[in-house]
């Protein structure tokens, strides 16, 4: 890990809205950097190599030469990063470098530790700096590790992965596992049994969860009505949407938006009894947390100005 960052300049984490689309760049400075798309596309141009990331997805980026984005037009766009300034590095580890798979499929482990460096924010303290170095070098370390597994996607049919695609674009229109089926050309039993086997649930699960998802952030990140959410995202009904959120995150639409999406302790939402054998216990204070940082875009360290869009 050491070899190929600059150690001493440390990492950056980030993301930012692109409401219709934009361009970010390009770069000249040599960075390392792990591109996220939560939502819409983006193609990245790395020492004149192109390549397209879409929805859900993540990828892996050394330039020499230059660096930059592009966020489809008219498209809504939500994307994360991570970046350090590059290091040095022999033949032999750029040769490993170049061998790795520019893309691959987020996985929730690479999600869940850029959300962590992104709520840190853009202060800086010697632990606060020692603790973002330290997811810094973990995201990588975790990309390094997905991508091979995701070597093991290749064996996944390719009906499979087309079919999750379109769902992963398309979610708010109505899709039936008979429309899926024919647009990936295979029939319907062979798709669901197909699906389960490599994905790990029907296709039809898939839709939900993908729906839910897209609702939960949309009740954190925006003030629209709930109704107005659950449309968005393909729900037929409120009430539905209401009782997929409640299932999928504990809390009901108004309880994830009133509580920053903070899900309470059982012993606090239950009110459980707590025994601790061979002692007494005191009666405890319950504290209260704090609302959930807000995630906002970090300064970038190639750009003083920490304004990251064009």
């Amino acid at each position: 890990m050491r070899a190929f960052i600059d150690n001493g300049r440390g990492f950056a984490f980030g993301e930012a809205i692109y409401p219709a689309g934009g361009v970010y760049g390009p770069l000249k400075e040599r960075y390392v950097t792990l591109l996220i798309i939560h939502e819409g596309k983006a193609k990245v141009i790395c020492d004149d190599e192109e390549t397209v990331l879409g929805a859900r997805s993540c990828g892996f980026f050394r330039n020499e030469r230059g660096l930059s984005m592009e966020y489809s037009e008219g498209r809504h766009t939500r994307v994360s990063w991570c970046e350090g300034y590059a290091g040095d590095v022999s033949e032999a580890l750029a040769s490993r470098l170049r061998s790795l798979p520019t893309r691959i499929p987020l996985p929730q482990r690479i999600e869940s530790i850029q959300r962590l460096g992104v709520e840190l924010g853009a202060g800086s303290s010697s632990n606060l700096n020692q603790l973002r170095n330290a997811l810094g070098e973990s995201i990588f370390l975790a990309y390094f590790h997905e991508a091979q597994m995701s070597e093991q996607e290749r064996q996944t049919p390719r009906s499979v992965l087309r079919a999750r695609f379109y769902i992963d674009e398309n979610y708010e229109k109505e899709i039936t596992v008979d429309r899926l089926a024919a647009l990936v050309g295979v029939t319907p039993q062979h798709l669901v049994s197909s699906f389960r086997k490599h994905i790990g649930v029907t296709p039809v699960r898939y839709l939900w969860q993908v729906r839910a998802s897209r609702g939960h952030f949309l009740l954190l990140q925006t003030g629209l009505p709930i109704s107005d959410i659950a449309y968005q995202c393909g729900y037929k009904n409120p009430f539905h949407f209401s009782r997929q959120i409640s299932e999928q995150f504990g809390l009901s639409p108004r309880q994830v938006r009133e509580n920053k999406g903070y899900r309470m302790a059982s012993d606090v939402a239950e009110g459980a009894g707590d025994t601790a054998y061979g002692m007494a216990l005191s009666d405890k204070t319950v504290l209260q947390p704090e609302a959930s940082a807000t995630m906002t875009p970090i300064e970038d360290p190639s750009d003083p100005t920490g304004a990251r869009e064009v």
